[in-house]
């Protein structure tokens, strides 16, 4: 790599900053930036095409639920809200340890294998004829999909700095919005097919979302980079720049080799009971929102079809917000503040939806709803891993948060229960009380943050006082004293 050019240098060495004893690499910001768009195309891109498809292959079955599902295989009582719980009782498992393999394996062959076996399992979807293939095939899609979330969040810590990640993090979930608006037109369009052979338009809705998903695996083991520093749409000089990154942050883990000790470190850490605390919160709302958002719209007085249709506004007002929240959080370089708002949007939003009896009023409540479940469920995993130094312990905290948080999927199916459909009270008031739980986790994470890096400041503070120089120790993470939380 050169360290001078004559006009646009890349990479310099500068002056050692004090009491760290290393040099950093200067990085020409233009050129980097132009890097980190090829990564943006190339891998984020992907990676969001498939969390659309796996969150229409997830969650469809909503939308096959006002397309008459239940009727057609015959099903009776909570059958239907217990199909809906088991997918997590296979997807909340393997979240952790399928988060720890992603640099072990590598992300290509691990997520390959995941969206093609999905995919058959959501194309079988289509043929099933009872309760019992209803079952199997959603164990089945919660098993193949259960690594998908916590890979994704892991990688982008992997490839992103702190200030690059929301953004980042807030287009993965604009996939999964445009997918719910997406899903609800495509739904809409395929539950009116029926045949042939007697064929209902749900079994289509499966079928098609299936396929869908199966198309996309080529394309995505050939155009997604292997290892980071040597990805294939790199030049030579941007293979040295994207190295000099991992070089300048030696809290970032990139040459971390594995370790049972580091990995299991992550639960000593009281940040993370927190975090899983605050996501098991969140994902109440995520997947009972998102899940029966079109049995909710139905109760408002729209037909099965036209529901689906009326959900689509709801995910793009939602969409649009989230991705001006995790802007303005990745510009000023906070978190919690812009968490605590959307959180206040689902109190308010639920509030009215349990509360007020008029359709209109009820209507727009669904709106407000919808600018708390992205920001809340999404910008929390960056707000986690900016916390977090060294990889192994990252993704071992990201990946149980999200296996504990997650056990919020197996709880939903069993607090909007049929029998409280379409107004589901019960889920809503469980929903509500929660999204004031993950406020009070909000708070206390950025107090207990701040009061630890006033500690560490004063800390060094006295060191230089005293003419002492403390020394820089990566190997203790985010304990090291030169690391400074990010509130």
């Amino acid at each position: 790599m050169e360290t001078k050019s004559t006009e646009s240098p890349t990479a310099q060495v500068c002056e050692p900053h004090t009491g760290e004893g290393a040099i950093e690499i200067y990085i020409d910001p233009i050129k980097e930036a132009r890097m980190m768009r090829k990564f943006d195309f190339c891998a984020i891109g992907l990676l969001g095409l498939f969390y659309m498809m796996a969150n229409l292959d997830r969650s469809n079955i909503g939308n096959a639920q006002t397309a008459g599902m239940p009727q057609d295989l015959g099903l009776v009582g909570n059958q239907f809200g217990t199909a809906t719980t088991l997918l997590y009782a296979t997807y909340v498992p393997f979240e952790g340890p399928v988060a720890i393999l992603l640099k072990i394996i590598g992300p290509k062959p691990l997520l390959s294998t995941c969206a093609f076996c999905w995919g058959i399992t959501t194309l079988g979807m289509a043929f099933i004829q009872s309760w019992k293939g209803l079952y199997a095939c959603r164990l089945l899609t919660g098993f193949f999909e259960a690594g998908l979330i916590p890979c994704i969040n892991v990688y982008i810590a992997l490839v992103y700095k702190k200030s690059e990640r929301g953004k980042r993090s807030a287009v993965i979930f604009a996939f999964s919005a445009f997918s719910s608006a997406f899903g609800g037109i495509l739904a809409y369009g395929l539950t009116q097919v029926h045949g042939p052979h007697g064929w209902e338009g749900w079994r289509w809705l499966f079928a098609v979302e299936g396929a869908m998903t199966l198309v996309l695996v080529p394309m995505f083991f050939c155009l997604f980079p292997k290892h980071t520093t040597t990805a294939w749409f790199l030049t030579s000089e941007e293979k040295s720049m994207m190295q000099a990154r991992y070089d300048n942050d030696p809290h970032w883990g990139q040459d971390e080799a594995f370790t049972w000790a580091e990995s299991l470190s992550a639960f000593a850490d009281p940040k993370w009971w927190a975090f899983w605390i605050y996501q098991f919160s969140v994902d109440i709302s995520l997947y009972g929102f998102t899940t029966f958002l079109p049995k909710i719209v139905s109760g408002l007085g729209y037909s099965g079809v036209h529901a689906n249709l009326m959900t689509v506004p709801i995910y793009m007002v939602g969409l649009v917000w989230f991705l001006t929240i995790a802007y303005c959080s990745d510009r000023v370089g906070l978190r919690g503040p812009f968490l605590a708002g959307p959180l206040l949007c689902l109190i308010i939003g639920y509030a009215i939806l349990i509360s007020v009896e008029s359709v209109k009023v009820r209507f727009f409540a669904c709106f407000v709803v919808a600018l708390g479940i992205y920001p809340t469920t999404g910008l929390s995993l960056m707000w986690l891993q900016d916390n977090t130094a060294r990889h192994f312990k990252r993704a071992t905290m990201v990946g149980m948060t999200l296996c504990f948080g997650n056990t919020a999927g197996v709880a939903v199916g069993q607090i909007f229960t049929t029998q409280s459909a379409p107004r589901y009270i019960k889920g809503l008031s469980i929903s509500l009380a929660l999204a004031v739980v993950a406020l009070a986790m909000v708070a206390a994470l950025s107090i207990g943050m701040m009061i630890v890096n006033k500690k560490r400041a004063a800390r060094m503070q006295r060191a230089e006082e005293a003419g002492e120089v403390l020394d820089k120790r990566p190997e203790k993470g985010d304990y090291d004293v030169y690391f400074r939380y990010s509130l």
